[in-house]
């Protein structure tokens, strides 16, 4: 790809061997070499952005969702985080205190989270605390919030009303990114579903907000049973997540074929790793940019698949400031059973001496 300048420079030097002497750049010819260039350069970078839009590999945005489009996929949806919020008063309640549907409580902090109840409910004459259902206002991770955040009463004005959450919010995901849909759209092209196929079964289990990794298991329980195994990138499913991916895919299974879809189990992984590191580096920042990586390597692993120290070597292999490593025995959790979604719990990085 040519740079603006390549392209003055070519321009010139042709002008300059036909016309026999070189373009002033002030004159009338120099500006229109220099403007001619400037739109030939952003022809090219709209040409260059045009190719990478042809294909899922390198395809961004809306283009990739019309590459999805094409398989039969549809790019995921932010799920809402979901929990428990417990409204109290500081004595028993002289009347009846109403707390209508839809009432917006939020974390406090800089970037507070708000959530609003679910269904009407009030706290009765005599009693002093009632709890009702509630919902993030937006979806995404960012309501998982943990539990004893949620301390403001933003729309009501209740005298000596308080609220909190007794548990944390749970099962909200961030809305489905371009990896992990360009994933989703090159495995329905290396793995063609057929409708009976492992493939098959994997893919409409995705169908489903909140599932994003899948092991489909046949034939372990029997010739004609098949365990499907689902879960998120970093937490588990819930249980209507559940049934609803078992009702859709029971709808559309093989004639006597027994499905059974489950919730597969979170597998904590502990890495250990001695170093040895580069001048200027610190191991607390190399940790912080390590860890990331193997957060968002992890999240595009499937349902029983382990992590395999190859992997792990070429993540440390790559890392900056890392001159050598070696993955420590202390490490567990790396490999998992079929029914196991394999998760960062920590890492710990040694200095080597």
């Amino acid at each position: 790809m040519k740079s603006y300048d390549e392209f003055v420079s070519a321009m010139s030097r042709t002008f300059t061997s036909r016309a026999g002497y070189s373009p002033d750049e002030a004159s009338d010819i120099g500006i229109r070499i220099r403007v001619l260039a400037g739109e030939l350069y952003n022809l090219q970078s709209n040409i260059q952005w045009l190719k990478k839009q042809v294909f899922p590999q390198t395809a961004q945005g809306e283009y990739l969702d019309y590459h999805a489009q094409l398989r039969g996929l549809q790019r995921k949806e932010a799920v809402k985080a979901k929990g428990t919020v417990y409204f109290s008063l500081t004595e028993n309640a002289v009347a009846k205190v109403e707390i209508p549907k839809g009432t917006i409580v939020s974390t406090t902090g800089s970037s507070p989270v708000s959530f609003e109840t679910t269904e009407y409910c009030c706290i009765d004459e005599g009693k002093r605390a009632v709890s009702v259902s509630a919902v993030a206002l937006e979806g995404g991770t960012s309501g998982n919030v943990i539990s004893g955040t949620v301390t403001a009463i933003v729309t009501m004005t209740v005298e000596n009303l308080s609220v909190t959450n007794m548990s944390g919010f749970q099962m909200g995901t961030d809305a489905e990114t371009d990896s992990a849909l360009r994933v989703r759209i090159i495995n329905s092209l290396k793995y063609i579903d057929n409708g009976t196929n492992i493939a098959y079964y994997k893919n409409l289990a995705k169908t489903i907000s909140g599932v994003e990794c899948v092991n489909v298991v046949p034939k372990r329980d029997g010739s004609n049973i098949v365990n499907i195994y689902i879960c998120g990138r970093e937490q588990k499913v819930s249980q209507p997540i559940v049934d609803e991916a078992s009702q859709l895919i029971s709808k559309q299974r093989e004639i006597n074929v027994d499905v059974r879809v489950k919730a597969a189990e979170l597998c904590q992984c502990v890495i250990e790793i001695s170093v040895k590191l580069a001048d200027g580096y610190s191991i607390n920042d190399v940790k912080l940019q390590l860890t990331e990586k193997i957060k968002e390597l992890l999240s595009m692993y499937e349902v029983g698949q382990s992590l395999k120290s190859d992997a792990l070597s070429d993540l440390l292999y790559h890392q900056e400031g890392i001159l050598q490593y070696q993955i420590l025995p202390a490490s567990t959790g790396l490999t998992v059973k079929e029914n196991e979604k394999i998760v960062l719990n920590s890492i710990s990085l040694r200095e080597a001496s």
